[in-house]
């Protein structure tokens, strides 16, 4: 049966996930392995799509996956740049969008890494013991689940390609994608529209992986999360959702956690009545609020999303009452709390964790995307001020605050030197967001005793988007590399080629024993006190406390939170062994265990 989720929209069926049909296409990789391409969709008809060079393979009606979910037009040109595909193909909106793709391993022969006539496509598996108790559980591929980002507005599964990934790692890779903005996101604040939507679409997804992917190959026991941007921000989530647990156990978030401030939405009433008021329905009552937009169509509340300005720069708005995307809510079923709170309780999935950032996160595609100015004419002290004031509720800075941030890093840049103040900013950003969030979810995971690794992603992305060249990576960046992109491109160096082959290796070890490192690897160092991480770059190395001052500036301006207010425990790998996948008991049994909780030191 299809798994069901409500609507805004009563001409859709209750946003299932339609599991009834799909297809099977052999595709050859350059490196002579072999996967098995299913696209779940409902419809008959036929789609001829070069997947490699000289490969053409049948898929459905639209290719890879159906619609895409409804979003603003700017999404097809995210779309464009965040591509992890060979080719490029525009797609269909719809909020009937709830499709994932399925690339699966085969033998050398192509014959299935278990046969698919044996196993029905509504088999449930449950989840593995340590040790694959029947021949069949051990004979199953690892199966990792892609979570897309995109400000919790654009994206979908189609723009990525599992392809080289589980031909090369024998591991089975499941793009998926949820409802977005206003339609994944919109919340009362009560019974009337709880939110989340968009969430529960994602859970539902990790259901349909448990109860059938092992007619794909796949082991519904071992299963990993990973994802980048916001995509990551919801894996972080996750792993404090009671209903989520024993759906997953191994968790990647690339440039993004929970930890960041404008993942839960505080007043989500206050967004509602805003949306309400730009959609001709406003009322006091919340059911005929709810009740009218669900009365509006999908192409209405496109554009009431695009009149919120969503993710954009905002100079005539006071920046309280900005609203940079519709994000999560404490609904009482997905989240019991704001997930801070339970990191700081140790409430959190029993899992091996890996994380990371890019080093310039905000170089180039944010800044374009948001339009955020880093022209020469905005580039002076005054106006940078009034810019970050603008930004102060993405950044998590307050007035009195601010004034500390721009001495800190730009008191000694001339006025006249742009460019540097320019660069000084893009790090400001970054380390306001994305850093120091993840270093923070990082001490979480690793003071509640769970296994966590830590990368900082350096290298430039060759891309066929033209974009400044700068010396570090961008927002997305190492997507190119891990989904083994550059492996195609006639413009990519041999090593950037190596670079991918590393990570991909990185990330499926990962999937598949909880601990990155493997023959012929670099080694990557658990982050532990000595908080030592990986730098990844044509010249991998080990390094440690990763901006070190920054950070501690950071603390210090937050420094009624963090994990210094969390237990500590070193070791261990609560949840099994790490080279085999935790049960459900254990998941249940270690995910609101509070007994580790102590007052411990900052740990900067």
């Amino acid at each position: 049966m299809p798994t069901c989720l409500p609507s805004l929209d009563p001409n859709i069926n209750g946003g299932c996930l339609n599991t009834d049909t799909h297809t099977r296409s052999h595709i050859h990789t350059p490196n002579a392995a072999w996967i098995l391409l299913w696209v779940l969709f409902p419809h008959s008809g036929t789609w001829v799509e070069t997947i490699l060079p000289t490969i053409i393979v049948v898929l459905g009606p639209n290719s890879h996956g159906a619609h895409r979910c409804l979003q603003e037009s700017w999404g097809q040109m995210a779309s464009m740049y965040f591509n992890m595909h060979k080719t490029y193909k525009l797609l269909q909106f719809s909020e009937d969008c709830l499709y994932l793709n399925v690339y699966a391993p085969v033998r050398e022969h192509g014959d299935p890494l278990l046969p698919v006539s044996t196993l029905p496509s509504t088999m449930h598996l449950p989840t593995r013991a340590p040790h694959c108790p029947t021949q069949a559980l051990a004979l199953l591929a690892q199966v990792m689940v892609w979570f897309p980002g995109g400000a919790f507005l654009v994206g979908s599964a189609s723009a990525y390609d599992g392809s080289e990934l589980a031909a090369r790692e024998k591991v089975v890779v499941v793009p998926l994608q949820h409802r977005l903005g206003i339609l994944g996101f919109l919340s009362t604040g009560d019974s009337q529209a709880r939110g989340n939507w968009a969430l529960l679409d994602q859970i539902a997804a990790l259901r349909w992986v448990q109860k059938n992917i092992a007619a794909f190959g796949g082991d519904p026991g071992c299963v990993t999360l990973f994802g980048q941007s916001s995509g990551a921000m919801c894996i972080s989530g996750l792993m404090t959702s009671p209903i989520a647990q024993g759906l997953f156990h191994r968790a990647i978030s690339q440039s993004g956690t929970a930890v960041l401030k404008v993942f839960i939405t505080p007043d989500p009433l206050k967004v509602a009545k805003k949306i309400a008021h730009l959609a001709g329905c406003s009322h006091n009552s919340t059911k005929i609020l709810v009740d009218c937009l669900r009365a509006r169509s999908g192409a209405e509340m496109m554009r009431v999303s695009k009149k919120m300005r969503f993710f954009h720069m905002n100079f005539q708005e006071d920046p309280q009452e900005i609203v940079w995307f519709m994000s999560p809510v404490v609904d009482g079923v997905v989240f019991l709390d704001n997930p801070v709170e339970l990191l700081t309780r140790g409430q959190v999935a029993p899992v091996p964790y890996l994380l990371g950032v890019n080093s310039m996160e905000f170089s180039w595609v944010l800044p374009f995307i948001m339009k955020f100015p880093l022209n020469k004419h905005w580039m002076r002290k005054e106006t940078i001020t009034k810019l970050l004031w603008s930004a102060s509720t993405l950044l998590n800075v307050t007035k009195e605050q601010l004034p500390l941030v721009v001495k800190e890093y730009l008191a000694d840049i001339d006025d006249h030197d742009w460019k540097r103040l320019r660069n000084h900013v893009m790090d400001l950003a970054g380390d306001a967001t994305f850093l120091y969030s993840t270093l923070q979810a990082a001490r979480y995971h690793r003071n509640a005793g769970f296994p966590v690794y830590m990368y900082e992603f350096k290298h430039h992305a060759p891309s066929i988007i033209i974009k400044p060249r700068t010396d570090g990576a961008d927002h997305g960046d190492e997507m190119h590399f891990i989904f083994g992109i550059v492996l195609s491109k006639g413009y990519s160096s041999r090593k950037e080629k190596a670079l991918s082959l590393w990570m991909m290796k990185y990330w499926a070890n990962f999937a598949r024993t909880g601990n990155p490192n493997g023959k012929k690897l670099p080694y990557w160092p658990r982050y532990n006190r000595d908080e030592k991480y990986l730098q990844l770059d044509l010249t991998t190395r080990v390094d440690e406390k990763l901006k070190e001052e920054k950070m501690a500036f950071w603390m210090r301006l937050h420094q009624n939170e963090g994990p210094e207010k969390q237990g500590s425990s070193e070791g261990g790998s609560a949840g099994g062994s790490l080279r085999d996948c935790p049960t459900t008991q254990a998941l249940g049994r270690l995910a609101t265990d509070t007994s580790r909780t102590s007052v411990m030191p900052s740990p900067v």
